[in-house]
Order: structure tokens, then C-alpha cells, then sequence
């Protein structure tokens, strides 16, 4: 593939997309998909975006995904000798030699861990069907409605063999490019629970955001849960991994990344566990409050009885959480900060 002047591309960008835009805060550039155009949406969201330090130019609606010199192919139906000819008079530089990128030789590394099974493959179910921890791995599952939830992931994974996460569940990070970027394993076996930690991420990896992949346009909002499995039960849902009671500062980089540029045009509405029954959970829905965030608040029906979305789909053995549900229940500003205070006498009456 030709390697094209960072310069020329935002020129091209700019020339061909739809009301393009540069953030500064990422220096990333986002526009109008000229190719998918984004239906009904187009005008009103920014969907294309250029990343010029990834040099890669992708659409979160239709998928388009591809480095500069072909989005510009593409897009102007220019051919390769023109658009060789374009970037020399751009550069003025007559005697500027188009040289295809040199591949550079990447290291291999292991993207999960060692010898994972996919537990959602039937063949490679079949072949370890009797593996004990296969068998604990497939229970929990079941008993946790993962393999039935509305927005699991494609694959979960468990290792029979690696060195710090043998016999734990596997849960894939998939990205927006689909692929797996980052992970955590959970324990599975009893014998383990209090002994190990419960959740281990991917060691030397920065933390994206799970489900991301499965964040689609036909809804206006995104719900962004704290673990990951209460993610499998509300369509357009993301999560973050984990967060300190310093709110949103604990956001990675590669996570904002991603909320800066897919997740940009969305409503975003954090669901943490039950305030209720969470001292922890009711701290940070204070912190995010006062951040000017907008908040799943749990009603007191729910809030006093279930932790969280998994254990309400467990004991009503249901598969979703309607976004109308969480929609109703949220709030933002004085409001929610008011919803809060009552929550607080409740359990300061409770001691």
C-alpha cells in the first residue's frame, strides 16, 4: 500500500467527507461518511474519523476501515498514477519519490492466553467436554445466563494452561476494528474464590472498552456499566473494567481514545451496581454526579433486593434489561444528587 503524506490526507479528508471537523484534545479528524453516507443520520453525527497517528481512516457506521491511499481511491475515483501526480504537486516537489510503505515484521505476541478454548465453538466444546474445567466454566455460564444474555460477546474463552490465567473464564475486549485488544479472566472455581483475585486483566495491556464492537446507530445512547458481565443484558452497552471512587479519572488513555471518537455522538449514561446495597457503588454515582455525568439510579424495588443487572436476569430468569428501563431511572444534576441524599438517609437509618 502507498504511503501517503499525513498533509494530503487531511486535505483529501477534508475535500471528500462530509462536514469534516479536527479535535484538537486527541488530534483526531471526524466527518460525514461520504462512502455509507449514514442514512437518515448524515449531517446530524460524525461517524468517519481519521487517525493520523494510527494512519488509518474508519467508518463506525458501515464498517469501512483502511489506510489513507485507498479511502482516497475510493472516494475520489481517482487512479493510482493520479493520485501519485496529486501528492507530488501538492508537496511541490517534482522529484518526490511514492514509495510503498516498507512492511515491518511484527513480534507475535499471544493475544490471549495460552491455549484458549472457545466455549461458544461446538466442535472445541465437544473435544473438551470432559474436561473438569471445561464442565465448572460451562456452569457458570449457564447459571449466570451468559451464553443467553442480549448482548454477550461472540466468544468466551477459558486456558487449561497458561501460568496466571489456567482455569479461569476468559472475557475478550473486542475493539472497534474487531479484534481482541484487550481481556480479564474471572474465577471459576470455588477453591479459588478468596484465595485469587476474582478479576485479572491482560498483563502489560492497556484497558479498552468491553462490547464496543457491539455498539451499533440505531440507539442514541450508550450504557456504561463498571464489570463487564452486567454489560451482557442491555443492547448498546460498554464497560469499563473497573473504576476508583475518583470517578472518570481512572479512564486509560486508549478508553477516552475510544470515547472521544466512537462513542462521541452518543448519550452516555453510566449503570453502576445497586447504590442500596453498594457503599462503594453510591460513592462513585456521587463523584459522577457532581462530574456533570448522567446516572442510572436504581429504584428502591430493585435497588434493595438485586446487586446488580446480572443477578436481576438470574432471579427473573430474563436475558435483557430493557434501555426504557434505564432511561426512566436516570437522572443528571440537582436531581440526581437529590435521589442520592434520600438514598443515604435510607441506609444511615439502616445502621
Amino acid at each position: 500500500m502507498i504511503a501517503v503524506p499525513e498533509e494530503y490526507t487531511i486535505a483529501q479528508f477534508y475535500q471528500y467527507s462530509h462536514q469534516p471537523k479536527h479535535n484538537r484534545y486527541n488530534n483526531t479528524y471526524q466527518a460525514g461518511c461520504i462512502i455509507c453516507r449514514e442514512g437518515d443520520s448524515l449531517g446530524r453525527k460524525r461517524r468517519c474519523y481519521y487517525i493520523p497517528k494510527k494512519d488509518i481512516i474508519f467508518c463506525h457506521n458501515c464498517g469501512w476501515s483502511s489506510k489513507p491511499f485507498k479511502w482516497i481511491k475510493e472516494v475520489s475515483g481517482k487512479t493510482t498514477a493520479d493520485i501519485i501526480s496529486d501528492i507530488k504537486n501538492y508537496t511541490e516537489d517534482s522529484s518526490y519519490e511514492i514509495k510503498d510503505e516498507i512492511p515491518v515484521k511484527k513480534i507475535i505476541t499471544t493475544v490471549l492466553p495460552q491455549d484458549s478454548i472457545n466455549l461458544f465453538d461446538e466442535y472445541q466444546l465437544n473435544y473438551y467436554s470432559h474436561s473438569p474445567i471445561v464442565k465448572e466454566c460451562m456452569s457458570l455460564i449457564k447459571s449466570r445466563r451468559l451464553d443467553t444474555a442480549i448482548n454477550r460477546p461472540d466468544k468466551l474463552f477459558v486456558s487449561l494452561t497458561d501460568k496466571t490465567h489456567k482455569n479461569r473464564l476468559v472475557i475478550p475486549f473486542i475493539n472497534e476494528f474487531k479484534d481482541i485488544e484487550f481481556y480479564q479472566t474471572r474465577t471459576v472455581l470455588s477453591k479459588d474464590i478468596g484465595e485469587k483475585a476474582k478479576y485479572i486483566s491482560r498483563i502489560g495491556s492497556e484497558k479498552t472498552l468491553f462490547n464496543i464492537d457491539k455498539v451499533t446507530p440505531d440507539h442514541n445512547n450508550v450504557y456504561i456499566f463498571e464489570g463487564p458481565l452486567n454489560a451482557f443484558f442491555t443492547k448498546n452497552s460498554v464497560a469499563v473494567a473497573g473504576i476508583t471512587d475518583r470517578g472518570v479519572a481512572t479512564f486509560t488513555t486508549r478508553q477516552q481514545e475510544q470515547i472521544d471518537t466512537v462513542l462521541k455522538w452518543y448519550n452516555k449514561i453510566w449503570v453502576l451496581d445497586s447504590q442500596w446495597l453498594d457503599n462503594a457503588s453510591l460513592k462513585k454515582t456521587e463523584i459522577l454526579l457532581n462530574a456533570g455525568h448522567t446516572m442510572f439510579i436504581w429504584p428502591e424495588k430493585f435497588g434493595r433486593r438485586f446487586k446488580d443487572f446480572n443477578d436481576i436476569c438470574v432471579a427473573c430468569k430474563i436475558d435483557e434489561i430493557s434501555p426504557e428501563f434505564i432511561q426512566k431511572n436516570s437522572f443528571s444534576g440537582i436531581e440526581g444528587i437529590f435521589k442520592i441524599a434520600e438514598i443515604k438517609r435510607y441506609r444511615s437509618n439502616q445502621t
